[in-house]
């Protein structure tokens, strides 16, 4: 059945993202012909992907689900880095997202095209976005 997986209507009807090295795409169910009006959207969220090196998660959930009146909701977080007392970065601390969390970025839509434009864009700035020094 796996071998047969790359013909399947699931793999291929997947959204084509630009995602660089870096990047771990925990979940993406966005599919190339996802339109809002079509309100088909369930669960808790339609894409999610971190890049622990720089920081961000980026997260793609559709509100209300499946409320074809609905939008696209993509919103980029950073977690700040553990500091010592002193303010100095922690080193070997493992990396989780926590109450420190910041909100740096929110989009919405109904246009799943604008979407996805701002999904690539985000997807490139935190690539390279450096939020603090050390």
């Amino acid at each position: 059945m796996h071998e047969n997986y790359h013909r399947s209507p699931a793999y291929l009807g997947l959204q084509p993202l630009r995602i660089p090295a870096g990047w771990t795409v925990n979940w993406n169910t966005l599919h190339a012909t996802s339109r809002a009006e079509d309100g088909g959207f369930g669960g808790s969220s339609l894409f999610n992907a971190v890049n622990q090196g720089r920081r961000f998660a980026i997260d793609v959930a559709f509100r209300p689900e499946f409320d074809p009146a609905g939008w696209f909701e993509l919103e980029v977080e950073y977690q700040p880095w553990p500091r010592t007392e002193k303010g100095k970065r922690q080193q070997g601390v493992p990396f989780r997202f926590d109450d420190r969390a910041e909100v740096v970025h929110g989009f919405r839509t109904r246009s799943y095209d604008e979407l996805v434009a701002e999904l690539e864009a985000w997807i490139a700035r935190c690539t390279v976005w450096t939020r603090e020094g050390n």
